[in-house]
């Protein structure tokens, strides 16, 4: 208590005995000048188990167990340490309220949110939404307010690689190739072209893979490497008129452009003039290759990639079908919350169009691994 009385001679701080007191201990009745020489060492013994009596008398109050009279000393040791300078002056001691919410926090910590969803299925967007806390859902509605691609990681797309021609290749410049192209997709085997066909191809075959090959550098690129077969597709299909509706070209400069003016005008894809320019600047790597000798090599990895991703969706829309036979479960929060997550929007895959698709991307790859050619010529509007 602060010594109020005008009457009463003055004293020293019995603690640094060099001060004026302007308070006295409660516990050991000892006058001191500041808040620093009532936590200094010299005063440590007296002011520790000042607090632990105060606290355990009002615990005791309450019938608090042993493990919150751990916590509380556990917390009150953090503010005496960290925290009494926040403290009034004339009041060392936190209140009991104060105390009581810091236990009532610490009570509430929720479990790892790995814990909590680990046994659930991922694709149950109901299930995850229904794990999260409320913050956690706040945190996730604000995010997807917000700039979402300001936090992921820029994806590296694996054409970007080349290495430069030489007269003389060394060994090790060779091995960096080799290893760079386990990064891409894996080459599907196709039937050679002569068994597929007995017609000369038209020249012009090649300017239809250069606009499936930009539809599927921008995609790729617009899904940041991490795609979805079923929407993969539909959006593919979407900007790649070749593939869904039978477009043919005859000239590059018009096949890449056809796929920059379709995602334009998309109603499900929005972009800019940056990002196409990167889809045009993407198409000429991949049709470059990783070097001279592999020049064929990312456009044979795109087409086969392509392969597989239209496979996957087949199965998927077979077993979706599978699905529906069944009884539908009611929608959950997060399905009513954020309807557009189960593509619902999406226009509706056919699945004898996309087997169709598959067998046109596979005779694009047989012409291109089965015919000489060098793909950089079609941008000249050479024929090979």
């Amino acid at each position: 208590m602060e010594d109020s009385a005008n009457n009463k001679p003055s004293r020293l701080c019995g603690i640094c005995n060099s001060d004026i007191s302007k308070y006295c201990c409660p516990r050991c009745e000892i006058f001191y000048c500041s808040l620093d020489c009532y936590k200094s060492e010299k005063h440590s013994d007296c002011s520790e188990s000042f607090y632990r009596d105060c606290v355990n008398e009002e615990l005791s109050s309450y019938h608090a167990g042993d493990d919150a009279k751990r916590k509380m000393l556990d917390i009150l040791k953090k503010v005496h340490n960290e925290d009494l300078e926040d403290l009034p002056t004339n009041n060392p001691l936190q209140s009991i309220d104060q105390t009581e919410e810091l236990i009532d926090s610490d009570d509430d910590a929720e479990i790892d949110l790995h814990e909590r969803i680990k046994d659930l299925d991922l694709d149950d967007a109901d299930a995850i939404w229904n794990a999260l806390t409320e913050d956690e859902r706040n945190e996730f509605e604000a995010l997807i307010k917000g700039e979402v691609g300001s936090i992921l990681c820029q994806w590296e797309p694996w054409w970007i690689f080349n290495k430069e021609s030489k007269l003389v290749e060394e060994v090790k410049d060779l091995d960096v190739v080799e290893e760079h192209l386990k990064k891409c997709p894996c080459l599907k085997p196709v039937p050679k072209l002569n068994s597929l066909t007995s017609v000369k191809p038209s020249p012009t075959i090649k300017f239809n893979i250069a606009n499936v090959l930009a539809s599927y550098a921008f995609i790729m690129r617009y899904f940041n490497g991490e795609i979805e077969p079923i929407e993969t597709v539909t959006l593919l299909l979407d900007i790649c008129t070749n593939l869904s509706s039978n477009c043919n070209f005859n000239e590059y400069a018009t096949a890449v452009e056809s796929v920059a003016q379709k995602c334009l005008q998309s109603k499900f894809i929005e972009t800019d003039d940056v990002s196409l320019e990167v889809m045009k600047h993407d198409t000429l790597l991949m049709i470059k290759g990783p070097s001279d000798q592999k020049n064929t090599y990312y456009c044979r990895a795109a087409l086969s990639h392509i392969i597989e991703i239209f496979s996957q969706t087949i199965l998927l829309l077979k077993a979706s079908k599978t699905k529906e036979t069944k009884n539908t479960p009611s929608k959950g929060t997060f399905s009513k919350k954020f309807p557009d997550h189960n593509k619902d929007y999406l226009p509706k895959l056919d699945i004898s169009n996309l087997k169709k698709s598959i067998k046109k991307v596979e005779f694009y790859l047989s012409f291109v691994e089965s015919c000489d050619i060098n793909l950089t010529q079609i941008i000249a509007n050479k024929n090979v």
